[in-house]
């Protein structure tokens, strides 16, 4: 009776602080130290499904000594938006709650402070949550974030944009392009995409320059990643030896592959065994430049975005501190 009661009094009592829409725990205005908001991607469930994680999240933090506050965002440069004031007026915690863009979006904003990043993760590919050890089940979720390891990670910039797991220039770009303009997501939709554009793709030349070392690369890679973490998202493994606490990005590439090769090789990546693929190429670096002959879309954590034809990335080391499992990251 009393959550009963405790519920009524959140949906009567709608926060308005320039955000959309949204509700919090009656101990919000109670003013103590500790406070959290949920950013919630409204496309990231059915109306159930969202209502019940809003009952699921103010049961767990709806104590007395947190403040609560969730939302739904309108659009990607709105959760930044959001983030980034919570932010700068003190917020223990900002909870992505959503796909991997959602995260990327809710980190843009709370880069370089010491506001915490948690997620809860309900996308398709869901790459960051599966680095860093954040369980897929939302209950299990939320448990983490009320018991905590706390872990500062670098980060990979590409101009005024930032990734958290890996930025693809390749055919993985290619991929995500089309399968952001899918209306299915999930593992076989993502599969399908790779096949309607794989006898399509062909690579482009690419010079790349990193430092240190002033190591450079020329060629027609089919797959060229900048890696900051280890997995892609659904187990696929791209650099199976990545950090996020080494102050360096891991530049990996795929040599081009006939059909019968991606069959044979695309099992490796799920074992986590990419670096057997022949051709395999890794490399690290703290900035690198890319050359290429035409301008088109990359990715930034699964999410396509236009570049150019030169293309700089760069590590911005100790940026961001997370929720995580740490011995995930280690």
């Amino acid at each position: 009776m009393r959550y009963a009661r405790q519920k009524k009094y959140i949906e009567a009592n709608e926060i308005d602080r320039n955000y959309p829409v949204g509700i919090k725990s009656p101990k919000f205005i109670t003013g103590f130290a500790l406070r959290t908001l949920f950013i919630i991607n409204p496309k990231s469930g059915a109306p159930k499904f969202v209502s019940r994680l809003q009952n699921l999240i103010l049961s767990y933090f709806g104590t007395d000594d947190q403040e609560v506050s969730i939302i739904k965002s309108h659009n990607p440069a709105h959760v930044r938006e959001i983030a980034h004031r919570e932010a700068n007026e003190g917020a223990f915690m900002v909870v992505a709650v959503g796909g991997d863009g959602t995260v990327n979006m809710t980190a843009q904003g709370l880069i370089g402070t010491d506001t915490i990043l948690g997620v809860i993760p309900t996308g398709s590919g869901n790459g960051f949550a599966r680095n860093v050890g954040i369980p897929l089940q939302l209950e299990k979720a939320l448990k983490l974030l009320k018991e905590p390891d706390i872990a500062t990670i670098d980060v990979g910039s590409v101009d005024d944009r930032i990734f958290l797991v890996t930025c693809g220039i390749g055919w993985e770009a290619v991929i995500a392009s089309v399968f952001e303009g899918s209306k299915v997501r999930g593992i076989f939709p993502y599969a399908t995409a790779a096949l309607s554009t794989f006898l399509q793709y062909e690579p482009q030349q690419v010079e790349i320059y990193a430092e240190p070392g002033g190591w450079h690369f020329s060629g027609r890679p089919m797959m060229l990643s900048v890696a900051n973490m280890r997995e892609l998202g659904v187990n696929v493994t791209i650099s199976p030896e990545a950090r996020t606490d080494d102050g360096l990005l891991d530049i990996c590439m795929i040599p081009r592959q006939d059909l019968l090769g991606v069959l044979k090789y695309t099992p490796e990546m799920f074992r986590q065994r990419t670096d057997t693929i022949p051709g395999y190429v890794r490399r690290l670096a703290s900035e690198l430049v890319i050359h290429r002959q035409i301008a088109g879309n990359i990715h930034l954590d699964g999410y396509p975005v236009s570049s150019g034809e030169e293309i700089t990335i760069k590590v911005i080391p100790a940026a961001l501190k997370i929720i995580c499992r740490k011995e995930k990251l280690s």
